[in-house]
């Protein structure tokens, strides 16, 4: 039998990491102001996103090329133009879908990229500076369509949230093929 306190601590860890130390938009080289409640969904729509992605530039290189070699130059170039930035209060563990965990302690998501709808990703914990692919679609996509960033971002996102189903609930579902965003 499992005890109950061993199944308590991972759920009491979860919360307390959707948690951001802080959270920064930059869009078209301008940083913009995001209410409080505003960082803490973006925070959970964020860690639920890196929760588990595809290959990364640490653990699988060969899936990115030579391009595993210039992560720290495109981290750069994201985090200088427009992207969510997000510093956890408490670290917690991305697992890749190709094998493998890496701490994320740091996330940072493209927005507004040269086609990409979201993305890329990217994540840091201590020295360590990871590229991902494929991270959560849903969250990505719920990240994204957030309606407090809707005025913000460009009209194509606007035009592509409208176009995407939701349930009773208003979280998106997956969309079909022909109107599917592409997140990295």
């Amino acid at each position: 039998m499992i005890d109950p306190r061993a199944l308590l601590l991972p759920v009491l860890i979860a919360a307390g990491s959707a948690c951001a130390q802080d959270a920064s938009l930059r869009l078209g080289g301008h940083d913009v102001q995001l209410p409080a409640e505003v960082q803490v969904k973006l925070a959970m729509l964020a860690r639920e996103m890196f929760s588990r992605c595809g290959p990364n530039t640490l653990q699988h290189p060969g899936n990115f090329g030579l391009g595993a070699l210039g992560t720290e130059k495109r981290w750069a170039s994201v985090v200088e133009g427009s992207r969510l930035r997000i510093r956890f209060a408490e670290p917690f563990v991305s697992t890749s879908h190709l094998g493998g965990t890496l701490g994320v302690s740091e996330a940072v998501v493209g927005l507004g990229q040269p086609n990409l709808f979201v993305g890329p990703n990217f994540s840091r914990h201590g020295a360590t500076l990871v590229e991902h692919l494929q991270c959560e679609y849903l969250p990505a996509l719920e990240l994204a369509c957030l309606p407090a960033l809707a005025p913000l971002l460009p009209a194509s996102y606007r035009e592509t949230c409208a176009r995407l189903e939701r349930d009773p609930q208003g979280r998106i579902v997956m969309p079909p093929p022909d109107i599917a965003p592409s997140c990295s």
